[in-house]
């Protein structure tokens, strides 16, 4: 029997779970049994901390690495995949076979409708909270105290982001592409996501992130 490849993609929430591996053991238990119970050859695996902003640049490069070695991406849950349907439905165009080790029979279909699903129960989990904080603010409880601290964890997110393009500016730069309008240009190309999610450069945007490698 021929051992098919596989690609693992770990997404954990904060900087500090993925420096003690919590949240993570779970993942990498669940996906490593499934490759041994059906014959698959765990090739890489990828761990990415999920910032409050949405870059995904693990996930980017675990599926550029399956389309390379065609293999399958596995994930232990969705909600490790992406939280928005046009997030997954962009992933699903990827023509990379995926696996959701908790609902393995999905189909690409089926992984687009429990994404839909899925947020559509967030929706109303973000309007329930916001309507309590409205309720609370009108009872004159003082909100965002913690202003200036989620601003500093925002700084060290973008950050960390900033270094971890470094490989890939530094390629870039290597190839003799260095002014800012033509590595704009070329992460476009390869729709690497910006620091906000969104999946187009600017001149500016990359200036800001070479000016945080300082």
């Amino acid at each position: 029997m021929t051992t098919k490849q596989a690609v693992a993609y770990y997404r954990v929430s904060t900087q500090r779970q993925g420096r003690s591996g919590l949240g993570l053991d779970a993942q990498q238990t669940a996906i490593t049994n499934y490759c041994k119970l059906n014959d698959y050859d765990l090739v890489h695996e990828e761990v990415e901390v999920k910032s409050t902003r949405k870059y995904r640049i693990g996930l980017f490069q675990a599926l550029e690495l399956c389309k390379k070695m065609k293999a399958t991406l596995i994930v232990a849950r969705l909600d490790r995949l992406g939280r928005d349907v046009e997030e997954i439905a962009g992933i699903v165009k990827s023509n990379v076979e995926i696996i959701v080790v908790d609902n393995p029979h999905a189909n690409r279909l089926t992984i687009h409708i429990l994404a839909a699903v899925a947020e559509d129960a967030r929706q109303n989990i973000s309007k329930a909270t916001r309507e309590a904080l409205s309720a609370a603010k009108k009872r004159g409880v003082i909100l965002g105290k913690n202003g200036k601290i989620l601003s500093l964890i925002n700084k060290k997110t973008a950050e960390e982001f900033a270094h971890k393009l470094l490989p890939i500016i530094t390629r870039l730069k290597d190839r003799g592409i260095t002014s800012m309008r033509a590595l704009s240009k070329e992460l476009n190309k390869r729709r690497i996501p910006t620091f906000r999610g969104d999946s187009h450069w600017h001149p500016s945007t990359v200036f800001t992130l070479i000016h945080r490698l300082k």
